[in-house]
């Protein structure tokens, strides 16, 4: 989704929010001022995404003249403290939704902040000395204080050293910039995934390193109904109550989930059906459902007669639709209601102790088997999954981290799983078309994928050489470009691509095209933008002709008048390095300059990129594989 769609589709809704508060006295105030209603109207929105709070006349304060508005409210957080939160919303228009905040309206904010704090702000409203009032007595008590930014465009790293220095300044006071970009990934997280984002109005605990306190049951006067097995590694089997799955997922949400292979879909039959037996059949719920897994990093000797035990950090990691069914719920419940489902419902919980990363992915793995979940599934979370992911966001190609992650896509977005872009990038940047051709051959054998099987697993794994530090989003979506436009040229269907020379072409391409632009525009030629600007502008003639000319030199390489030799010299191009690398040689000797690529004759039906007759050879591999 491009920044400027994403811009539309906010602004649109900021729109129908003036509409439906028009009668509220300050979007009547500054009918005449567009800007004011629209930073009013963002810190709405704002508040009712996030915070989903509907009432929002108790928390919006002030409005200035240079179309910012600001919130100033207290919150009680999940551990029960107080914390006070200002938020300034700046509005602007489209056009400068691509560009960053100048850096001297960020120190403005700070500024403000920094008057805000020491209760020096002239000017305002009753409501909003009121609650900078409250807020001086909060500081007095040593209370914690949130500053957050809203910006429909992106930020600013040249003023991270002036935020740096202010939060320095402000003991237990943090800063958030919600800027354009982080708008885009939380809608989308909401919107077409159905997951709920981080709320910035509340404080937030990493689960993985906090202290959570978990009550769990003991039926039998007092003690047993629980396991406990000591070696290799610390696990017990535990029985708790709905209330306490609540609490957890009150306290903690969806990071409750970060090292799960999925998260808890917001709708879905298969949750309705778990809400249902919690809300209208509880006692049957322990014998309906198979509980949940989770890791802790440490677990305390337990007493028999526990019923309360402290863990060290905590991540369930299987059953999150069965925590999310059961806080949905529990929290639509009346008193009563809870008192019964609690009084009748049990939950298993598998509580393991992290024997290390390695150990802990096998787990995932293992007690995530009984459904249909690939090796991609168990790489989701990664970090640098998250990032490609985040960065292709700014694209209308979706990057794609797990199957069914997108439960809808906007007008115009296409999804491409990450399994493709890899294959791609393997192919391209990363100059191994036999490497293509090998895993998914492999994955026919063994149902293994190698793209996202380390080597420290199997000494064939690729995830390491592919998902790195030095993957960059642009190699990935030249790479796909590419790809794109041979698939569409020739009429590929994608299970055909694997038992073809198309990764090869797509390698070779990269030698030929750059000898070519480097003939035409010199030596300083940057290949990626040309590319980049070729595909996005439907200019790609020049591409096709590159294509034919490897195509045409494959052809020749492999002598088609002998039809059987020809057949094993292709299928050893496909799966021998040392065969892929000869031909390869062979082009790099060969002279290219303009003419070479422009006097190509492109024909409507030209012959496609070689496929293999052979069907045995032919891969059963699916977009999703």
């Amino acid at each position: 989704m491009l920044t400027t769609d994403f811009y539309k589709i906010i602004d649109s809704e900021l729109t129908e929010l003036i509409s439906k508060y028009k009668d509220d006295e300050y979007i009547k105030k500054n009918k005449s001022a567009v800007n004011n209603q629209k930073a009013y109207a963002l810190l709405i929105w704002f508040l009712e995404f996030y915070g989903k709070k509907t009432d929002y006349s108790s928390y919006i304060t002030d409005g200035d003249e240079d179309s910012s508005c600001d919130i100033v409210f207290d919150n009680l957080d999940n551990q029960g403290q107080r914390v006070f939160y200002i938020v300034q919303s700046k509005w602007n228009v489209e056009t400068n939704c691509n560009k960053a905040v100048e850096k001297k309206e960020i120190l403005q904010a700070l500024n403000d902040y920094d008057t805000i704090l020491r209760g020096k702000k002239e000017n305002v409203s009753a409501k909003l000395k009121t609650k900078i009032d409250e807020l001086q007595a909060h500081q007095k008590a040593n209370g914690d204080v949130k500053f957050i930014y809203l910006t429909l465009s992106n930020g600013n790293p040249k003023a991270n050293d002036n935020i740096k220095s202010f939060i320095e300044n402000h003991k237990r006071t943090k800063f958030d910039f919600y800027d354009i970009k982080q708008l885009k990934v939380d809608y989308i997280e909401r919107r077409y995934k159905k997951i709920d984002p981080i709320n910035p109005l509340e404080n937030y605990y990493n689960p993985e390193e906090s202290k959570i306190k978990i009550e769990v049951q003991r039926l039998n006067a007092g003690s047993g109904n629980y396991i406990r097995v000591e070696k290799p590694f610390e696990a017990y089997m535990f029985l708790i109550k709905p209330k306490t799955i609540f609490e957890l997922f009150e306290k903690y949400g969806f990071s409750l989930f970060f090292r799960n292979v999925r998260n808890p879909l917001i709708t879905s039959d298969f949750n309705k059906d778990i809400e249902q037996t919690a809300t209208d059949n509880p006692a049957y719920f322990w014998y309906y459902n198979n509980g949940l897994t989770a890791i802790t990093y440490l677990i305390p000797e337990i007493r028999d007669e526990a019923t309360t035990i402290e863990l060290t950090g905590l991540q369930i990691i299987n059953g999150a639709q069965t925590v999310y069914s059961i806080y949905k719920a529990y929290s639509q419940a009346t008193p009563t209601k809870r008192s019964i489902i609690d009084s009748e419902a049990l939950i298993t919980l598998r509580l393991l102790k992290s024997g290390g990363r390695d150990f802990d992915l096998k787990v995932t793995r293992y007690t995530n088997s009984q459904n249909p979940v690939n090796e991609r599934d168990f790489r989701a979370n990664d970090d640098i999954q998250v990032r490609l992911q985040h960065e292709f966001y700014s694209t209308n190609l979706w990057y794609s981290k797990r199957r069914g992650e997108f439960r809808t896509l906007p007008k115009g977005v296409k999804r491409v799983p990450n399994n493709v872009f890899a294959n791609c990038y393997l192919a391209y940047h990363l100059q191994d078309p036999v490497g293509v051709i090998n895993n998914h051959r492999q994955i026919k054998d063994t149902k293994k994928n190698l793209l996202f099987v380390s080597h420290k697993d199997d000494k064939d794994g690729l995830y390491e050489k592919i998902f790195n530090d030095e993957s960059k989003f642009e190699d990935f979506v030249i790479s796909y470009y590419l790809f794109d436009i041979i698939i569409k040229r020739f009429a590929y269907e994608l299970e055909d691509t694997f038992s073809s020379n198309l990764y090869h072409v797509l390698s070779l391409f990269k030698l030929v095209f750059t000898k070519y632009c480097k003939s035409k525009f010199g030596e300083s030629i940057n290949i990626t933008l040309k590319i980049q600007k070729l595909y996005e502008s439907n200019d790609t003639e020049i591409i096709l002709k590159t294509f034919k000319f490897i195509n045409e030199f494959l052809l020749q390489e492999f002598n088609r008048n002998e039809a059987e030799k020809s057949f094993d010299k292709f299928v050893s191009l496909l799966t021998s390095s040392s065969q892929y690398e000869r031909v390869k040689g062979k082009l790099e000797e060969i002279e290219i300059n303009t003419t070479t690529i422009e006097t190509i004759e492109l024909k409507e039906k030209d012959e496609v990129v070689g496929i293999l007759k052979n069907e045995e050879d032919k891969e059963d591999t699916s977009i999703e594989g």
